[in-house]
C-alpha cells in the first residue's frame, strides 16, 4: 500500500528560504525573470522584473475571479522566478508601505427601512451629527427621537414623518366661520 504524504506550506518546502541549499528551483537557471503558474506547471519566459510582476498580478487576480469554491477546482498561481527561484523583495518597498491608519466613519440610515442616504455613492462622515444633516438636507426628516426617515411613500414613513413636521395648535378660531348644528 502507498501512503501520499500532505503537501507542506510554502515556506516548508523551500521555495522562499535564504538557504541556497534547502531551496527549490522550479525554474530555468538561465532565464533571469520568469512567470511559474503552477495549476499547468507551465514556465512563461518574462523580460523584466516589473513585467513579471504585473502579469503575476493579473493572472492571480483572474484565478481568484474563477474560483468558485468547488475542491475540485485546481488551485492555480502564478510566482516570479528569479534564475529559477521564487523571487522574493529583500526589505519593505518604502517606508511607511502598507501601513494603514484606521479611522471610523458614519453614515445616515433609514430609522424605518434601513435605507442608507445614497446618491451616487454613500456618503461618510466624521460624526454622527454631521451624517444626520446631511440626511436632512437630502430632503429626509429628523424624528423628534434623533431616528431619521428617508423619502419613501408608504404608511410607516408617512406616519414617522407626520411625527417629525412641526404641529401647529397655537390656532386661534376663525371667528368669522359659520357653525353649522
Amino acid at each position: 500500500m502507498t501512503t501520499t504524504s500532505t503537501p507542506a506550506p510554502a515556506g516548508r518546502r523551500g521555495l522562499f528560504t535564504a538557504d541556497p541549499a534547502n531551496r527549490l528551483r522550479p525554474g530555468t537557471p538561465d532565464r533571469p525573470w520568469e512567470l511559474w503558474l503552477t495549476g499547468p506547471d507551465s514556465l512563461l519566459p518574462m523580460p523584466d522584473l516589473a513585467t513579471a510582476l504585473m502579469a503575476a498580478a493579473e493572472h492571480n487576480a483572474a484565478a481568484a475571479d474563477l474560483d468558485d469554491g468547488s475542491p475540485l477546482q485546481p488551485a492555480s498561481h502564478a510566482l516570479v522566478l528569479h534564475h529559477g527561484y521564487a523571487w522574493r523583495r529583500e526589505g519593505a518597498a518604502r517606508s511607511g508601505a502598507g501601513i494603514a491608519v484606521p479611522s471610523l466613519c458614519w453614515t445616515a440610515k433609514c430609522g424605518i427601512c434601513g435605507e442608507l442616504v445614497e446618491d451616487e455613492y454613500i456618503p461618510h462622515h466624521v460624526s454622527p451629527e454631521d451624517a444626520a444633516s446631511d440626511a436632512v438636507g437630502r430632503e429626509w426628516h429628523e424624528l423628534p427621537d434623533g431616528r431619521l426617515v428617508c423619502d419613501s411613500a408608504d404608511d410607516a414613513h408617512n406616519e414617522a414623518r407626520a411625527q417629525a413636521l412641526p404641529q401647529d395648535d397655537s390656532a386661534e378660531p376663525d371667528t368669522n366661520q359659520l357653525t353649522f348644528l
